[in-house]
């Protein structure tokens, strides 16, 4: 029984110490190395503090994180160990695109159901109306509606959040 109780605690141990070297592993994550940091690009960062700073990205390194503020040369630096998140100034231009292509569907759906022709069908020919061009107007209208979406969306400013 002694054996048992000694492969258990091993066992018990081990897991301990994996999931905290995981958990070490995760937390020293390079805050360099995400690839929404570009030279120029708004950033907004939130220190330990619930301090934020915004500014247009400069450099990284491993201790620093330095934002430019807009006033010629002046710049902040940021401890990179003190960043909580961080922000990157982006645009809706994907729920602007998917708005409108649905919005402009629609349209051309209603559109394509209105102004239906008149056609002969059947045998003795029958006046009738045919909805033939719906599909066409559908993808039509939606193709409009989904470009003007692109462009307003790319208007419209939002933050996405790169760290953590």
């Amino acid at each position: 029984m002694p054996d048992f109780r000694k492969f258990l605690l091993l066992v018990l141990a081990s897991v301990a110490l994996l999931t905290a070297r995981s958990a070490a592993a995760q937390s020293t994550r390079p805050l360099c190395m995400v690839r929404e940091l570009r030279t120029g690009r708004l950033i907004r960062v939130e220190d330990t503090t619930r301090a934020s700073v915004v500014g247009p990205f400069v450099s990284c390194s491993d201790t620093l994180l330095t934002l430019g503020l807009g006033h010629g040369d002046s710049s902040r630096s940021v401890p990179t160990e003190l960043v909580r998140r961080m922000w990157a100034r982006d645009n809706q231009r994907r729920i602007g695109l998917i708005a409108g292509a649905l919005a402009g569907a629609v349209a051309g759906g209603v559109v394509a159901q209105s102004k239906s022709e008149i056609c002969f069908t059947g045998s003795p020919p029958v006046a009738s109306t045919c909805h033939s061009n719906t599909v066409i107007n559908v993808f039509v209208f939606g193709g409009g509606g989904a470009l003007v979406g692109l462009v307003l969306g790319r208007t419209i400013p939002r933050w996405a959040k790169i760290f953590p």
